[in-house]
């Protein structure tokens, strides 16, 4: 992982960082969320940003780009988008391509928020439909 996501989720008071190589832990019932080779941890309480899957409350964060929370994304469906391509026009999920700074697992968020998308259409018995015309 780049040491630049760690820096911009990492609280000061926890700086400096060294020069050790950072790895993230995506357990989501893991306290931790970059640790070290050599020992280093840092925890959800060293970190600034809300990590989607270690969050147990609203918000929770699927695009950080676009700053589009699971709750956006269930009001976009809920509202009558019908498909992840609708989803993704509502809220403007997707594509904005800071990952590398935005997101604390240093990536696209497109790994997290199709998976969600997919199974809230699914859990309303949406999955498959065709869809539906929103807006203009």
């Amino acid at each position: 992982m780049e040491k630049i996501t760690v820096a911009a989720h990492t609280k000061e008071a926890q700086w400096p960082l060294g020069d050790d190589q950072y790895s993230h832990c995506p357990t989501p019932s893991c306290d931790t969320v970059y640790f070290t080779a050599a020992g280093r941890v840092l925890r959800r309480a060293d970190v600034k940003t809300r990590v989607t899957f270690k969050e147990r409350s609203s918000p929770r964060p699927l695009c950080y780009c676009k700053q589009v929370t699971e709750e956006d994304v269930i009001r976009a469906i809920d509202n009558g988008a019908r498909t992840l391509e609708a989803v993704k026009r509502v809220t403007g999920i997707g594509g904005g391509g800071h990952c590398k700074v935005t997101n604390p697992a240093g990536r696209c968020c497109s790994r997290n928020y199709g998976p969600f998308v997919e199974a809230e259409l699914t859990k309303r018995g949406l999955s498959g439909q065709a869809p539906i015309q929103l807006g203009p």
